[in-house]
């Protein structure tokens, strides 16, 4: 198992950074069918996962396998695929299964004549004088890689399989253990980048998280969420990929929830929520329209909102001064919009622009007792605030990502 987490937090680091290629192929041994997916996540490595059925039982191995250089018993050379490491990871405890070996041979047209043998038939030389051809192997489309399609080879609470569904549908669903997502934002530091914050659970009570990436606004996967108990609690957009990231959380005490998108600032409508005791929660602008999200139950006694073409810093002391505190903020349409409400228990706050991601201030505020509560990029710079109370935890944040940082909050989910 413990090889098993090492490949897999392998393919986890690995495969923002290559553009993954997916196959299934399948071949008889004795008189067992073996059907095997194999991702690979950089040129010459890949993951193994085989699904067969044997003595009763649905079975399910997991290896890892990369390219090795071999001489022909004609003297020259080729590499064939090398199988290191297998494991049972579904069917009898008991049970054992050999890594297998591949070769491939070029058909055409992208196409493969695709040969096998397992360790245990295996020692060495001349592979093609031991392999037998398999029945297929061919290249999957990344629309294949359904829900569905995926469960023959994972199990719902693997990271790889929540991750593989993130890239090739844009949903993400995992478990919250140790540490939620508290912000998404994305901003410009030389090139596009995400910005994640996570929090210590005790003090959120969430359950699960939800994230949803879309070329347009996904109000009809926010309306599903909602039905099953999620509420939306960070969204920002991607200027550079035109795509929104929405973040919804299952907890006690959300909801209910109102959003509402807008060419300009909706400030009658957001009157009118206020009137029926909702309150602002987030705020983004994406591709030229506001979208603010309210909410019922958030504790606060009261709010008020702004825009200004500059940061407001007058309002925002004047604000502090009648205990009021920064509850969200963004950019858009040329314009800074900020919401600071009364009765957030977010306590002292302090709040920092610049340029560049503002990493040193960061850990300077962080060692004074802040945690991060709010980020947003606007008009070249970043805006962070801070905040201090008996009850913040000193959070987590990675700004390293040109995607949003899938692997570091799954692994911080569950820390």
């Amino acid at each position: 198992m413990k090889t098993l987490l090492a490949l897999s937090l392998t393919l986890l680091t690995s495969i923002f950074g290559f553009s993954q290629t997916y196959y299934e192929t399948s071949w008889i041994s004795g008189e067992i069918k073996y059907t095997a997916l194999v991702i690979f996540y950089e040129d010459s490595e890949a993951l193994v996962r085989v699904k067969y059925y044997n003595n009763g039982l649905d079975k399910l191995a997991n290896f890892g396998c990369s390219y090795k250089n071999f001489t022909k018993s004609d003297g020259t050379t080729d590499r064939y695929l090398d199988g290191t490491n297998a494991s049972i990871i579904r069917g009898s405890s008991e049970s054992s299964y050999s890594a297998d070996n591949f070769y491939l041979k070029e058909i055409g047209n992208g196409n493969y004549q695709g040969y096998t043998v397992d360790d245990n038939g295996f020692t060495g030389g001349d592979i093609t004088q031991y392999m037998k051809p398999m029945l297929y192997w061919v290249k999957l489309n990344p629309d294949a890689l359904t829900k569905g399609y995926l469960d023959d080879y994972f199990g719902e609470e693997e990271s790889i399989f929540q991750f593989l569904v993130f890239l090739n549908k844009g949903e993400l669903s995992f478990p919250i253990k140790d540490n939620a997502v508290t912000v998404l934002a994305n901003g410009v530091d030389q090139k596009s980048v995400w910005a994640a914050v996570m929090d210590k659970n005790s003090g959120l009570n969430y359950s699960e998280q939800r994230i949803k990436e879309s070329n347009s606004y996904p109000s009809d996967w926010i309306k599903n969420q909602w039905d099953q108990g999620f509420y939306i609690t960070s969204m920002d957009f991607d200027d550079n990929k035109n795509t929104f990231a929405v973040l919804m959380s299952k907890g006690y005490g959300l909801g209910p929830q109102s959003w509402k998108k807008s060419s300009t600032f909706p400030k009658d409508w957001i009157t009118e929520k206020w009137n029926d005791n909702y309150n602002i929660t987030s705020m983004t602008n994406g591709a030229g329209n506001w979208y603010v999200v309210m909410n019922k139950n958030t504790g606060f006694e009261t709010q008020r909102w702004k825009t200004s073409y500059d940061i407001p810093r007058d309002w925002i002391i004047d604000n502090w001064n009648e205990n009021y505190a920064i509850t969200s903020a963004t950019y858009g349409n040329g314009l800074w919009a900020l919401s600071m409400s009364k009765g957030s228990k977010l306590g002292a706050q302090s709040w920092k622009t610049q340029v560049e991601y503002p990493f040193e201030w960061i850990q300077e505020r962080a060692d004074k007792g802040y945690s991060i509560t709010s980020i947003t990029y606007g008009d070249g710079m970043w805006l962070v605030v801070m905040s201090k109370n008996p009850s913040n935890t000193t959070n987590r944040s990675s700004t390293s990502y040109q995607d949003i940082p899938v692997d570091w909050i799954m692994k911080n989910a569950q820390y």
